[in-house]
């Protein structure tokens, strides 16, 4: 059972995000100023590629609809004095083209110690894996860890601390070794660097793993030294030759520099509501509408935290969701509702109040089950909320805002944070409850002999909250006798549905109770203020009406120099480039989980002592004979009372009152605990 829900636990914090470019309506041509998914070095502005879609007829014709060009551009290592290299995006990652020659100096002793050092020249380009300064010490006993299993590592130091013997190892096995002599008098570029170098696929003797060591010292206990620079490229090369397919695209042209695709032989048609895969790393998606919509994204499912970024701005700029793919959007309904403007004056200041204005304001959106109406949906600190239920006229199917009392939760201040919003066909039976965000879920309690009205308890946190009959099988059932609805107080707005769930169908069998639903929604049941004069770090909320929230940076003057990251509000930051020039961006951060391990079977259940086992089996089966008797009756009680309340339903309902668990339900769950208990105390005896 413990290994079982661990496994369910690990699914679920599965996630994902999307990283959409600019969204077109005709042919358009995307670069990383625009999509933020292509690889982008803010520092040294160094970009290199370039995506064009042209269009006929809604087609992508082969074999240019779409064309990729990537070409390399020259970046310093982040341990300056090594020199420079060719870096390039290649399908929006970040890769090695090759080293490059720093005239009338020695210290470019990676270029120098290479044999191939243009690896695209010969049609391949390796993924940089490390190249950072960070200063860090070895000692004899502490490895350097480094990617694919390598590890570099101190095997000896000479008496003056003045040779270091090196050993680098791979997945255990030693793979090279060096002298090298970081501390002597008058110590070279290449005397305090250690690289290691190899065939890489068709490039010889590349150097892949490179440490500057600053210094070294030999101790009576231990021996050190300290590196400052470190590199490493990837010992898999990944085939950039002519000919090589990549899903649609198929390499055309590879030079020195340069690689370019195509979409030979694969027409693509952007229909609505497409997601298509152009090559691993970028896809299209188009809108589920009439008129063509779509953007180009990137995908990312790696565990850890990513950014995503705005357009590159060198002076006042104004954002959007158009630009800023961190805000809040539709594509389907194109709805956006967020703006964000940086005015900058004097020394490269955003100086209050105006500085920095952020404006949103609500659009209306449609419940994915449709049949319910539409709602005023607000993207705010990009992220996105609910800010009221909206009248449909002529009709009584719009459920939810009838039965809200206060159904515009931002005239009261405040929005709502949207947990769940879909259409999907699910099951439920009198067993498998509807488990829904925030601790709650829904359960079928009963469902009379006809299957007409089914009984229905909604839970918090174990506790029932809410209890209601609704009736999605009888004859001539209205929209509000197949919807179940929970509404409450909500800060200050006044019986807001929070949850409901439309019921297509109900069923009684002979063994078990079950339903369908096919709309769901929940909002949260924790408001976010967004009251005047409310402060979100150095942003201030200066205006709120029933469907736009103002924002400025009032009395907090923003200076952008060089090298900063700036937190503007919760989901927001500015970061500028490490430049004399300015340049800057917006950005937002998203964290990504990884699954976490399940628990071994030695720490999902303690041993038990077999020396104990009959005492503590004849326990269990004593106690559980015991609650089966006392129990039987009780669950039998249980049954007849929920009948007897499906049968004489309540003409009026009593609203935002906690119901009373229904008696023996403790009993049962014990019982359950004690059946568990007894199974895994006899699993561990036989």
């Amino acid at each position: 059972m413990v290994l079982l829900l661990a496994t369910a636990m690990a699914v679920g914090a599965v996630d994902s995000v999307e990283i959409r470019g600019k969204v077109a309506t005709e042919g358009a041509t995307w670069t990383a100023d625009d999509f933020a998914g292509f690889y982008y070095d803010l520092d040294d502005n160094i970009k290199t590629e370039e995506l064009t879609t042209t269009l006929t007829d809604n087609k992508l014709a082969e074999p240019n609809g779409v064309v990729y060009t990537t070409t390399a551009q020259k970046a310093d290592f982040e341990y300056e004095p090594w020199g420079s290299y060719n870096v390039i995006g290649f399908m929006a990652e970040k890769y090695f083209a090759g080293y490059l020659d720093t005239p009338d100096t020695t210290d470019d002793v990676l270029f120098h110690e290479s044999k191939d050092e243009n690896v695209l020249s010969d049609e391949q380009v390796l993924q940089i894996l490390v190249d950072n300064d960070d200063e860090r010490t070895l000692t004899s006993g502490t490895p350097l860890d480094l990617e694919e299993g390598y590890e570099l590592a101190i095997s000896a130091i000479d008496i003056d601390g003045n040779k270091v013997y090196l050993e680098l190892r791979k997945d255990g096995t030693v793979v090279d070794s060096k002298v090298i002599s970081p501390s002597k008098d008058g110590a070279t570029m290449k005397d305090k660097t250690y690289y290691y170098k190899k065939d890489v696929g068709d490039s010889k003797d590349v150097v892949i793993v490179a440490a500057h060591f600053k210094n070294a010292f030999r101790g009576a206990d231990t021996n050190l030294a300290t590196v400052d620079g470190l590199w490493q490229l990837s010992d898999t090369p990944k085939d950039v030759s002519e000919n090589t397919e990549y899903d649609k695209m198929t390499i055309q042209t590879v030079t020195a520099d340069t690689i370019i695709m195509n979409n030979e032989d694969n027409d693509i048609t952007l229909s609505k509501n497409k997601d298509i895969t152009l090559m691993p790393g970028i896809s299209i998606r188009t809108a589920d509408a009439d008129e063509l919509r779509y953007y180009i994204y990137k995908e990312i499912t790696e565990p850890g935290v990513h950014e995503i970024r705005g357009d590159v701005a060198t002076g006042t700029y104004t954002w959007d969701a158009d630009n800023f793919a961190g805000f809040y959007y539709d594509i389907d309904d194109n709805i956006k509702t967020e703006e964000l403007t940086a005015t900058i004056t004097g020394e490269n200041k955003l100086s209050e109040p105006n500085g920095v204005v952020y404006t949103t304001t609500a659009q209306k959106a449609d419940f994915e089950y449709e049949a319910w109406g539409s709602y005023n949906v607000i993207g705010f600190m990009a992220e996105k909320y609910f800010a009221g239920y909206l009248d449909t006229p002529d009709t009584t199917d719009d459920v939810l805002f009838h039965e809200s009392k206060d159904e515009n939760v931002l005239s009261d201040e405040q929005v709502l944070q949207i947990l769940v919003d879909n259409d999907d066909e699910r099951t439920l039976t009198s067993g498998t409850p509807l488990d829904l965000e925030e601790g709650y879920e829904l359960a079928i309690s009963a469902i009379d002999i006809d299957g007409n009205k089914v009984y229905l308890e909604l839970q918090k946190d174990g506790v029932v909250v809410d209890s209601k009959v609704i009736s999605p099988s009888k004859t001539g059932a209205t929209m509000k006798d197949k919807t179940y609805y929970y509404k409450r107080d909500i800060g200050d707005s006044k019986d807001v549905v929070i949850v409901a769930a439309h019921f297509k169908n109900a069923f009684r069998g002979s063994d078990t109770n079950l339903a369908t639903v096919d709309g769901l929604w929940q909002l949260s049941d924790t408001p976010k203020d967004v009251s005047e004069n409310t402060e979100y770090d150095k942003m201030t909320i200066q205006t709120v009406t029933a469907d736009t929230i103002i924002m400025n940076n009032e009395d907090n003057d923003i200076t952008l120099s060089k090298n900063k990251d700036i937190v503007l509000m919760p989901g927001i930051s500015i970061r500028t480039a490490d430049a004399d020039e300015l340049r800057y961006y917006i950005y937002k951060e998203v964290t990504i989980e990884g699954e976490e391990a399940a628990p071994t079977p030695a720490e999902a259940a303690p041993a038990v002592d077999e020396t104990e086992d009959k005492t503590a089996v004849e326990k269990v089966e004593t106690a559980v004979a015991e609650e089966v008797n006392k129990t039987e009756e009780e669950a039998k009680a249980v049954e007849e009372k929920a009948k007897e309340e499906v049968k004489a339903e309540p003409e009026k309902e009593e609203e935002n009152k906690t119901a009373p668990q229904a008696p023996g339900f403790s009993s049962i769950f014990a019982l359950t605990g004690l059946l568990a208990v007894a199974y895994l105390v006899l699993s561990r005896r036989d």
